[in-house]
């Protein structure tokens, strides 16, 4: 008896999970899609996510979407989804930074955006015929249409200026629209693309995806192209470019290797001001279930999404995908590179 008495003391209480019955249901589901993996490690481990992410709640409440119209709304929850595996403050800061993105794009105030915009909708309304948009869930996973991730690796650091001429001729411009009657109505998304192969890019879906209409921009040469791989969950897709070849980045490296500190550089098309560069250092690894997140101090803005983050050798870590949020600073993310051929 007393052998059981000296065990019982060491049982250890199993942790109690908070109480979440006052939540919204979305916020529900990010909880329980952020604390997925601690779930399977036990009630214990369960509970203290969801304590973690009730704590961050409260730092990053959800913004109001009830005037955007259930259209808007389900639109800009689809392409925040990604980031609810990496939990609940970086899922509302992306759903306040798109409801945000109307305020702070204002042509009027922006001509120089006003005219990349303007050829962009003139190269989409080029398209011979409307093309029908193809749900990206139907689509094969970036890994099943990707050639092996290249991997000539550079070791030796460049200068900004040089850094820039070795890779400048793989980012893309990338302009997308729902029909060739939206493209002539300026109602067009534009974003930037990295290429991987003589016809392959990476590039974030929520640039791309249910707008079937598809132009990339280089040096006023306009080539088209289809989405061909998705995973829109994690906002990864590939597109196919039409016509001559692309030149590819030479080396990825793997989300592994990169180390906070490092000094990097983004490359792509803020506000459609095209091949702008960026400078900054990783800020923090963030890894998740899926999808492995880089923070960055490289400043990022609205069309930047689907562009480069490259080390300081020339390499691609990542796609830059998220920028800072009013009120922050220097708080930019992308997906590691790598994780498209996972």
């Amino acid at each position: 008896m007393a052998a059981l008495a000296a065990c019982l003391i060491f049982v250890p209480a199993q942790a109690e999970t908070p109480d979440r019955s006052s939540l919204s249901f979305e916020d529900n589901t990010t909880i329980n899609t952020a604390c997925g993996a601690a779930h399977a490690k036990g009630e214990s481990e369960f509970a203290r996510c969801v304590t973690a992410q009730l704590a961050a709640l409260a730092q990053h409440p959800a913004p109001d979407r009830t005037a955007l119209g259930d259209g808007r709304s389900r639109e800009i929850g689809r392409d925040c989804a990604y980031l609810r595996r990496v939990g609940l403050a970086e899922y509302n800061d992306c759903l306040t930074k798109q409801v945000m993105i109307p305020a702070l794009a204002d042509p009027r105030e922006d001509k120089d955006q006003l005219a990349s915009n303007a050829g962009l909708a003139k190269a989409l309304t080029e398209e011979p015929q409307e093309i029908l948009p193809i749900a990206a869930a139907t689509l094969p996973v970036p890994k099943r249409v990707l050639p092996p991730r290249p991997d000539h690796v550079a070791r030796q650091p460049l200068s900004p200026a040089a850094l820039y001429k070795m890779v400048e001729h793989s980012v893309f411009v990338v302009g997308a629209a729902r029909s060739v009657g939206d493209a002539r109505a300026r109602d067009i998304v534009q974003g930037s693309a990295i290429a991987i192969g003589p016809h392959l890019l990476l590039t974030n879906c929520h640039v791309v995806q249910n707008r079937p209409v598809i132009v990339l921009l280089q040096d006023h040469v306009i080539y088209h192209a289809k989405l061909i791989g998705a995973d829109a969950t994690e906002d990864g897709c590939v597109l196919e470019s039409e016509g001559a070849a692309l030149t590819p980045v030479a080396g990825i490296r793997p989300f592994a290797d990169v180390a906070v500190g490092e000094r990097v550089f983004a490359l792509g098309a803020p506000r459609s001001l095209e091949r702008t560069l960026t400078e900054g250092l990783v800020s923090a690894l963030r890894p998740g279930d899926r999808r492995n997140m880089i923070q960055t101090s490289a400043p990022l803005s609205p069309g930047s999404s689907g562009g480069g983050l490259f080390d300081e050798r020339g390499n691609l870590l990542g796609i830059t995908t998220l920028a800072s949020l009013a009120g922050s600073q220097n708080l930019n993310f992308a997906i590691a590179a790598s994780d498209f051929w996972q």
